[in-house]
């Protein structure tokens, strides 16, 4: 069921881990190419470069501006606005005053029409930030906030401006531009604890995507032992040591186990390493383990629980040759909370549990009620067709990894793109032509990195398919063969297994096809084996 790829597959997408580059940074260690200044520009004074709407303030995830067409000259920009001296001082009086709706077109008209070396340039910049963020548009205001972590220009504003880009890593948020080229570029030396503390964490991130445990060694060890970035570093270097090793020692597993039980780290990190240590335990056939294993997984109340871990644990079972109680868990697979998922091994072992009992008739339809539900999917990988436009591969590419956090990023500028259209009004023509085209250019962006992750994430899950498909044509063959061997004079039924006795404490109820969450891991099927054995 589990292979080493698998694994560190698995692994790898958790949510501990930043995902991988997805677009070349800049030479010049972390900041984003700056194209030249228009001609005309060039001689303009320095307030009219201060908030201009162009490439500079498009965002970072999009690339330069295309070169003018030879002998056409570049528009000048706009001239900026005059705005009087307290126009600053009434934005912010408006924005503590809970109305950033009010504050955010004053500030952006003020920044226009001051020159950046103002010493509160810097602090026009993250109010107009915090504005944005408040309005819900928090791209627009990680935008704002990651210009004055690349310009330093105020050294006040800065740990306030990185502190605020922290709190939007918990959600999508544009990896790119924070993670690597805010976070993974900084000047260390100046940080407070717990913001520096996330910075050496990221950079050791970016040590070890480039294959430099050694330089990540480095930062990591830089972090306090009671922060929580300290132990996310551990998970991180354990699973690239994954990587390196055919035979992980127990020692790594150990590690993973202590790492399941850290309070430091979140109730999701915490889960992740539980299922390590599982997934670590079935690949050396420690079966039990194993399954302790899965039930250190925490999850919130009435949550109905994880495809993935269901299918895993009855996989698990079966190999303890407990076929009853994984028959069940795939009884739990068909609640209608599931069905939707990508699980062609869930019919594989059905059609395996019950060859196993010698129920042939039912184990031949398990195995073609594969090929039946995943026809399309298989059609198409024959076909050559492109695998992204088939609705199942890409439902299931989406569900993990690299390429969820893609699809949600994708979401959130699609969701805030339209929020931006409800604040034209307020904003000003400047404002809300620029916040339009920086979302444009973002979304634009991360639909190609999107579609890229897309792309190889598919492929692995038609892989995964085409695997279980093909296994389940050798189990239609041998199902055949045994239903028309002969029985031997002779012969007689294996022995039915005793039931285990349910204790004082359980109850035990007739399921009749209605799903309770509270349920769902609870489930056990009662059917006798009809092998037979024949006597010597």
């Amino acid at each position: 069921m589990t292979s080493r790829p698998l694994i560190v597959a698995a692994l790898t997408s958790a949510a501990l881990l930043v995902s991988p580059t997805v677009a070349l940074a800049a030479p010049d260690a972390g900041t984003l190419p700056m194209p030249p200044p228009p001609a005309a520009a060039a001689k303009a004074p320095a307030a009219t470069d201060a908030g201009t709407a162009g490439p500079t303030d498009a965002g970072t995830t999009a690339g330069a501006p295309a070169p003018a067409k030879a002998g056409v000259a570049e528009a000048p920009p706009p001239p900026p606005q005059k705005v009087p001296p307290e126009t600053f001082d009434n934005a912010l009086k408006a924005y503590f005053d809970g109305k950033p709706r009010d504050a955010a077109g004053p500030l952006y008209a003020w920044l226009q029409a001051t020159p950046r070396t103002d010493d509160n340039y810097a602090w026009g910049q993250y109010f107009l930030a915090r504005s944005l963020i408040d309005l819900g548009l928090t791209h627009a205001g990680a935008t704002y906030l990651a210009r004055i972590a690349r310009e330093r220009s105020n050294p006040n504003v800065l740990p306030r401006a990185l502190d605020a880009l922290k709190g939007l890593t918990d959600r999508p948020h544009d990896e790119v531009m924070i993670d690597e080229q805010v976070f993974g570029a900084l000047d260390l030396g100046f940080l407070p604890d717990e913001t520096g503390a996330y910075a050496h964490y990221q950079q050791g991130l970016v040590d070890l995507r480039v294959g430099n445990e050694r330089w990540a060694n480095t930062h990591f060890s830089k972090l306090p032992e009671t922060s929580a970035e300290a132990s996310r570093a551990k998970f991180a270097l354990l699973v690239t040591r994954l990587k390196q090793v055919k035979d992980p020692p127990d020692e790594m597993v150990k590690d993973f186990l202590d790492l399941s039980q850290d309070e430091k780290l979140t109730r999701e990190a915490r889960n992740e390493a539980a299922l390590a240590v599982a997934r670590l335990r079935y690949e050396k056939k420690d079966f039990p383990g194993a399954l302790d294993a899965y039930g250190k997984v925490k999850l919130p109340d009435l949550d109905p629980g994880r495809a993935s871990l269901y299918l895993e644990e009855a996989w698990t079972r079966y190999k303890l040759g407990d076929l009853r109680a994984a028959l069940g868990i795939l009884t739990t697979l068909d609640a209608p909370t599931f069905r939707d998922e990508f699980m062609p091994d869930k019919y594989l072992l059905r059609a395996l549990i019950f060859r196993d009992l010698c129920h042939y008739l039912p184990a031949k339809r398990a195995a073609k009620e594969l090929t039946r539900r995943y026809a399309d999917s298989l059609e198409s990988v024959r076909n050559r067709e492109d695998l992204s436009q088939d609705a199942r591969l890409r439902r299931a590419a989406n569900a993990h990894g690299n390429t969820q956090r893609a699809a949600k990023f994708v979401s959130l500028l699609d969701l805030e793109g339209e929020r931006l259209g409800r604040f034209a009004g307020s904003f000003g023509d400047r404002l809300f032509g620029h916040l339009t085209r920086l979302y444009d250019l973002s979304h634009a962006e991360a639909v190609r990195v999107y579609d890229a992750r897309l792309q190889e994430a598919v492929r692995q899950e038609a892989d995964t398919l085409l695997r279980a498909a093909e296994q389940v044509r050798l189990m239609e063959y041998e199902v055949g063969l045994k239903l028309y061997e002969r029985v031997k004079k002779g012969a007689q039924v294996v022995a039915a297994e005793e039931e285990e006795l349910l204790s004082p404490a359980q109850v035990a109820f007739k399921f009749d096809n209605e799903y309770w969450n509270d349920e769902l891991k609870s489930y056990r099927v009662r059917i006798e084996s009809r092998c037979i054995e024949e006597t010597p």
